[in-house]
């Protein structure tokens, strides 16, 4: 052991940065290639134990193992879904004590191997030659091992052009989005379903004085509530409560357990009672009077909106769904339900080639809102954010025109939206960027390296 760990430590910290990050990605690549191998040698232990011991012609030679079952019958299982080979029961738990994993760890390792090769190919494929990382392939297998083999078919030919380039967060979302449109009213019927075990728990143990709450609600209803809350929580600021905001936001789940103290902090001036209490403020009905207030952006293909009856065909042809920003598809069924229950606002359809420009420094409505739906997710490399709460950044830097700046420096077309960790980056850490293209950013580092970020996720130019 350690002379593992000298061969572990001998020469890194000799290494510069740019040593680090060459020797890092060497490593990255390494791991990645030592997993996808693992990953074929797993499909391999599936074929050498595709059938049982009894139905073998042959025994070794038919590229069977060959083993005693003692105190049991043998079967086959099957660890991928629908269509894929079967695998003798007790076969991974060898492989699993060679390992050093348990059981079903290496049931998991063999069931993804035998579902990415036998029902999604074209991952497959991306894997073995080195684009796709193992872990990242398996992740997507266990979400389709109880798909039909149609579905899987249609997920693998949806995410195999993209699933090497975007956050593992951005691949599971279009795993879900995939099979709904693949299948509308089957998702029309999960949502049913889960419509149906929707509840609220409270923990039976008390941790120094607090409990937790579990709540699984309708999307609209728990994106109210969120709203209710920050409203009351901006509310027990507003009459002194200098708690942070997670302490506020608990108070104010106090205050929805006592209606008449949420509507006092909901629709009383705080100037007309300063010396309200932190906890419990009271009031007065009066002149400010606030509504919850929920804020959806869907987003509808010409398809899903001629379906006529809303539930969508179920033919596969990706009518029927729509894709709610921060939520993920969603059956139009469920849309219209929504709209049904709430004050609708649509707005007109941006045109996102638009060159709009202004000179000032903020970004007007308009102007941003092209910017976020021109890329609603973060364009920083490998960044999974796909929330409206961004900064909206100038790539080249604003210079005011009394110091010498051009007109029309805030316009789409030089302007991004960044989430707070990253534009953070750009600003104070030394990473710059530019976009050659409306929607097309090409990064540098500190160190140097480049990536290339579009509307299919991110390209490492130095390394491919």
């Amino acid at each position: 052991m350690s002379e593992a760990l000298l061969d572990l430590e001998t020469g890194v910290d000799a290494l510069d940065a740019e040593g680090a990050l060459v020797e890092a990605v060497r490593l990255r690549r390494g791991a990645d290639v030592a997993e996808a191998r693992l990953l074929r040698v797993a499909a391999h232990w599936a074929d050498l134990h595709a059938v049982l011991p009894d139905d073998r012609l042959g025994g070794a030679a038919a590229g069977a193992r060959t083993h005693t079952v003692v105190g049991g019958t043998e079967r086959l299982v099957p660890l991928a879904g629908p269509g894929a080979p079967g695998v003798a029961e007790f076969a991974p738990a060898e492989l699993a004590a060679a390992l050093g994993m348990s059981t079903r760890a290496a049931e998991v390792l063999i069931g993804n191997a035998v579902e990415l090769r036998h029902r999604l190919p074209r991952l497959w494929g991306r894997v073995m030659a080195g684009q796709l990382p193992a872990w990242r392939a398996g992740k997507i297998a266990e979400h389709t091992k109880t798909l039909p083999q149609e579905a899987a078919a249609f997920v693998d030919a949806q995410l195999a052009p993209v699933a090497h380039r975007i956050g593992l967060g951005r691949v599971l979302s279009l795993v879900e989005a995939a099979l709904k449109r693949f299948d509308p009213e089957a998702a029309a019927a999960k949502e049913q379903q889960a419509a149906q075990a929707r509840g609220v728990w409270l923990s039976e143990r008390m941790l120094h004085g607090t409990r937790s709450i579990h709540i699984e609600a309708d999307a609209l209803d728990a994106e109210a509530f969120d709203h209710t809350i920050g409203d009351l929580a901006d509310a027990l600021a507003s009459f002194g409560d200098t708690g942070t905001l997670d302490v506020r936001r608990a108070k104010a789940v106090g205050a929805i357990a006592d209606p008449q103290t949420a509507l006092d902090l909901l629709t009383t001036d705080p100037a007309t009672e300063p010396q309200a209490p932190q906890d419990q403020p009271t009031g007065r009905r009066g002149a400010r009077r606030r509504k919850p207030k929920v804020a959806l952006y869907v987003h509808l293909h010409q398809d899903a909106i001629n379906t006529g009856t809303g539930t969508g065909t179920g033919t596969g042809t990706g009518t029927g769904i729509g894709r709610v920003e921060g939520l993920g598809a969603v059956t139009t069924a469920t849309i219209a339900q929504w709209c049904g229950r709430a004050e609708v606002t649509v707005t007109g359809v941006l045109d996102l080639d638009s060159r709009v420009a202004v000179d000032g420094y903020e970004t007007p409505a308009k102007i941003r809102e092209t910017v976020l739906l021109r890329n609603p997710c973060c364009p920083f490399p490998w960044c999974p954010n796909l929330s409206r709460v961004k900064d909206i950044d100038h790539i080249a830097e604003y210079l005011p025109p009394e110091d010498g700046g051009p007109p029309g420096q805030t316009t789409p077309d030089n302007l991004a939206g960044l989430c707070r960790r990253h534009h953070r980056l750009k600003t104070h850490a030394g990473w710059t960027y530019s976009m050659p293209e409306p929607g097309l950013y090409l990064w540098r580092s500190p160190q140097g390296r480049r990536y290339l970020v579009d509307h299919t996720g991110t390209t490492n130019i130095d390394t491919g």
